[in-house]
């Protein structure tokens, strides 16, 4: 008989200082869950394969312990078992994913979350690029993707996730070449833009501590849509206001940023492009990358009362 949950554990998660502290951690989750199961990942993308074996095992409840990656990957799996719920245990350097559905930062705060087990639906975005991946809070594309592509193999001496984001970012920006791209938005007509700086697509409303989709989590909840933001025609300084000012939401006002709402937004570019989902990379080969709102896709573990920001004008911040 198999006893839930199951805990798929990332040791390489918050630049390995999850697996440093494995040791101490592992006693309390166990005093918190039982004598839970668990499996450690040894390889990228390590947790599809583990999460297929516990799912086929019988288990009904998945835990992810690390980041935004490690449950993405989760989820890349359990979207085709919508009877099985996924708990984030966060062991990473933003938990972006985390964040965007409130659950609290402070690990014992955080398990007795999941232990409580209240879940909901929730949608995903279908990223289709050179492959096909599944992401739950974010994607994105320009200098911001080629920053994340970055992060897997680069600044490793920086082992703040933040720290290393921000850097990452900075580098891209001045070196990111500007691109043409053709956008379609649903079934409307596809738009030219000569000059993409960067683009970014999801449910939340901050990632990696950066406010870039203003009151996004609750109007995609209402609209049953995805947010999202182009910046064109940036350069230089330009770059770096951006990032100043997405550091408060501030950069909605400015020339070459456009933020609307959409179910479904194809991008063909002149040239090929990173795009990532949630740190984990769809595509690096093929021009034409589309992002799509799928409903009902995840069972995720939620706090009871989740917290959402609601003053916000939706017209002001998101176009048609």
């Amino acid at each position: 008989m198999v006893y839930d949950p199951f805990l798929i554990i990332n040791p390489n998660a918050d630049s390995g200082k999850t697996g440093k502290k494995l040791n101490k951690l592992l006693p309390q989750i166990k005093e918190h869950f039982g004598d839970i199961n668990y499996e450690v990942t040894t390889k990228p993308r390590d947790e599809v394969s583990i999460t297929k074996k516990a799912v086929e095992k019988g288990y009904k409840t998945i835990l992810s312990m690390g980041g935004d990656g490690t449950a993405s990957n989760i989820g890349d799996v359990l979207i085709d078992y919508p009877e099985v719920k996924l708990g984030m245990l966060l062991a990473g350097s933003m938990n972006d994913w985390a964040r965007t559905h409130s659950l609290p930062l402070k690990f014992k705060e955080n398990m007795e979350v999941i232990s409580e087990g209240y879940h909901e639906s929730f949608p995903a975005l279908k990223c289709v690029g050179d492959r096909t991946r599944y992401a739950f809070d974010h994607v994105d594309g320009g200098f911001v993707a080629e920053a994340g592509a970055a992060a897997q193999h680069e600044a490793k001496w920086i082992k703040n996730g933040f720290l290393k984001y921000t850097y990452l970012a900075l580098k891209y920006v001045i070196k990111f070449k500007n691109v043409q791209v053709d956008i379609q938005i649903d079934d409307g007509e596809v738009l030219r833009v000569d000059d993409l700086s960067a683009s970014v697509f999801g449910f939340s409303d901050e990632i990696a501590g950066f406010k870039i989709l203003p009151g996004n989590s609750f109007f995609s909840r209402k609209n049953n849509d995805i947010g999202f933001v182009f910046a064109r025609g940036l350069k230089g300084i330009s770059r770096l206001q951006l990032l100043l000012k997405t550091s408060s939401g501030k950069h909605v006002d400015m020339k070459g940023v456009w933020l609307a709402r959409g179910k479904k937004i194809t991008i063909e570019s002149e040239r090929t492009l990173a795009w990532e989902a949630e740190g984990e990379l769809f595509n690096e080969m093929e021009k034409k990358v589309s992002i799509e709102y799928i409903e009902n896709a995840l069972n995720l573990i939620v706090p009871k009362q989740r917290e959402y920001l609601e003053n916000f004008d939706e017209s002001r911040y998101y176009k048609s």
